[in-house]
């Protein structure tokens, strides 16, 4: 067996930890991240109390792990144990041949064509949002932004089977996210067969959801017909030997499909409206693109080839504000990276955030330059640099419908309203499932005749 050698880091003593663990209960991965990437560089090794593990920022380790040698990694047990509670074998949790095949089963419901066909919705769902809000009102954003992604979601992945639930389940499903993220920050946690009122309480939540599941699977497999959804395709999906999915493969998808489809997107454009909150030159230019283009009209999928700068805000936020910030990783056996030997089982932590904030691979990074992504610059960016929807043979199956989706609600909310950050809040980035403004992001929403944007503002940092 190869001895391990290690890159360069650091040990974080006992004391330190047990520090963390009894006063704060949490590390904070965003800046520790970025902390190793300036001091060690792009692969780096932390010993923490009895925790060991690797942080890697460097694209071409990045690829490595992702591409060239993907056979020789899995999902780390610090996934499985956050989200497989929950989540089952769905494709955000299995792995080796049990992946591909369901990987392969569920491609064809993200078709190009198939997800265009939800723009209308995506459109509808939003002005609906916004038809409820009053110029001048104070609200918390990044709470709007979740309950209009999780209405898309249960319309494209269910139909109309759960539109009078839409809202229950929503509760059903932040309870999971919340369990979710517990599991994640928690530096020391019960064992799960202890109970507790909160573990109770997830449990009902989860029964619920899957008696829910378990109806919409029973009555589509007996009508047995294409309703234009993604659980249609799902269940009309085949393998080579002509099977299908079983309902707990079917549940166990939808139940990914349902947590990681609107908690992404929700802060993907929660981020945006910040930034552009802090950057007036830039949403004026957005506004600018938005107004000739559409000419007040409501936009289609159509548009989105003619609105270039509207996507270049929005890759550039999710730069800055990845909404997946990491990726966990651990070898099943023992693999050659970076020059140095790493024993089957150690962890790694991809740190997408550090990544895509380094100042060697971003000129000025912690600055909201859109332009970043214009044609010509975006070539320039280096392989494996820039991946806020991970990369390799599991790149999330979702990315064009989130893509899509984030341009067609941010076009739409361009349209009728400004967005003002209300004074005084504390924003502070927070990575759970996905990255969080901590204490929420209250802004105060202007109707756009009432109250024009300066042309005269000038950019900020962030």
């Amino acid at each position: 067996m190869p001895i391990p050698t290690y890159p360069p880091g650091q040990r974080i003593g006992y004391l330190e930890t047990m520090r963390l663990i009894l006063f704060g209960g949490k590390f904070d991965q965003l800046t520790y991240a970025q902390q190793v990437n300036r001091e060690f560089g792009g692969f780096t090794y932390t010993a923490f109390g009895p925790i060991t593990f690797y942080t890697v920022t460097d694209p071409e380790l990045m690829h490595d792990i992702l591409v060239r040698q993907v056979d020789k990694f899995a999902k780390s047990s610090v996934v499985k144990d956050a989200f497989g509670a929950f989540l089952g074998n769905g494709l955000l949790t299995s792995d080796g041949d049990f992946w591909k095949r369901q990987r392969k089963l569920a491609q064809p419901a993200f078709h190009a064509r198939r997800i265009e066909g939800y723009g209308d919705v995506m459109v509808d769902y939003t002005r609906q949002m916004l038809d409820s809000w009053t110029s001048g009102e104070t609200l918390y954003l990044d709470r709007e932004m979740m309950k209009l992604t999780l209405a898309i979601v249960a319309k494209t992945l269910f139909d109309a089977d759960v539109s009078g639930e839409a809202e229950h389940v929503g509760v059903l499903m932040n309870d999971l996210l919340d369990a979710t993220n517990e599991r994640i920050i928690a530096a020391l946690r019960l064992p799960d067969w202890v109970p507790t009122p909160h573990r109770a309480r997830v449990q009902k939540s989860v029964a619920e959801l899957d008696a829910i599941l378990e109806r919409i699977i029973r009555e589509r497999r007996a009508a047995n017909h294409d309703r234009g959804d993604l659980l249609s395709m799902l269940l009309l999906a085949q393998d080579d030997e002509g099977k299908g999915m079983s309902d707990r493969q079917l549940r166990d998808e939808m139940m990914t499909i349902f947590l990681a489809g609107h908690e992404t997107t929700a802060m993907a454009l929660s981020w945006t409206w910040y930034l552009l909150s802090q950057n007036l030159d830039v949403l004026v230019k957005l506004q600018d693109e938005i107004d000739t283009v559409l000419a007040g009209r409501a936009p289609t999928v159509a548009d989105l080839a003619h609105l270039p700068y509207t996507e270049m805000v929005v890759k550039e936020s999710m730069r800055l504000y990845p909404p997946a910030p990491g990726i966990s990783r651990s070898p099943v056996e023992d693999v050659q990276l970076g020059g140095y030997t790493v024993p089957k089982g150690a962890l790694f932590l991809m740190s997408i955030w550090a990544m895509q904030r380094d100042e060697r691979l971003f000129p000025q990074p912690e600055a909201f330059q859109p332009e970043r992504f214009a044609p010509e610059r975006e070539k320039t960016i280096p392989r494996y640099a820039y991946m806020p929807f991970g990369g390799g043979p599991r790149i999330c199956i979702g990315n064009s419908f989130a893509l899509m989706e984030a341009r067609l609600i941010l076009a739409t909310m361009t349209q009728r309203f400004d967005f003002r950050l209300k004074p005084d809040q504390q924003v502070e980035p927070e990575m759970l499932v996905t990255v969080r403004p901590k204490h929420g992001l209250q802004m105060q929403v202007m109707s756009r005749q009432a109250q024009p944007v300066s042309q005269d503002a000038e950019p900020a940092l962030v």
